[in-house]
């Protein structure tokens, strides 16, 4: 049910895991996503509302930190420039056809869960967009 909701509605490529039953969105032709440490994702994501954009973004807890994951639409090549700032934000990326899973509607502090839910029908932001506020959240907190 949940799956064919994310790609009904959404339109995005999802399977279901055989082994653990979760839904995995397949990255790279139709949707990517950009991961980064909380803290940061925080102040990013300020960026994107100042911005008056809403971006699906999932929380991945884990046992020491907990990872925000930005969904975007398909990654663009980028500038040597670009990787580094992207890397000394410490902010990473997943290969083509990679997958991630997806949240349940619902889930509970301590789940992998949504911070920012994704609208039906809404357009993702472009790579661009986040990378964009990527690198002027960090140039600023230098």
């Amino acid at each position: 049910m949940l799956s064919q909701y994310y790609t009904d509605l959404l339109s995005w490529p999802t399977t279901i895991a055989p082994d653990t039953g979760e839904v995995q969105l397949r990255l790279g032709e139709t949707i990517d996503a950009l991961v980064m440490r909380a803290r940061f994702g925080g102040e990013v994501n300020h960026q994107l509302v100042q911005a008056m954009l809403h971006v699906p973004i999932i929380i991945v807890p884990g046992a020491k930190v907990v990872d925000w994951v930005f969904l975007t639409q398909p990654r663009t090549p980028m500038r040597r420039s670009t990787i580094d700032d992207l890397m000394a934000a410490e902010v990473g990326w997943y290969d083509a056809d990679d997958t991630i899973a997806l949240p349940a509607f619902g889930a509970t502090e301590g789940d992998l869960r949504w911070l920012q839910c994704p609208e039906a029908r809404a357009e993702l932001p472009s790579w661009e967009t986040i990378v964009g506020a990527v690198r002027r959240t960090f140039m600023r907190t230098w």
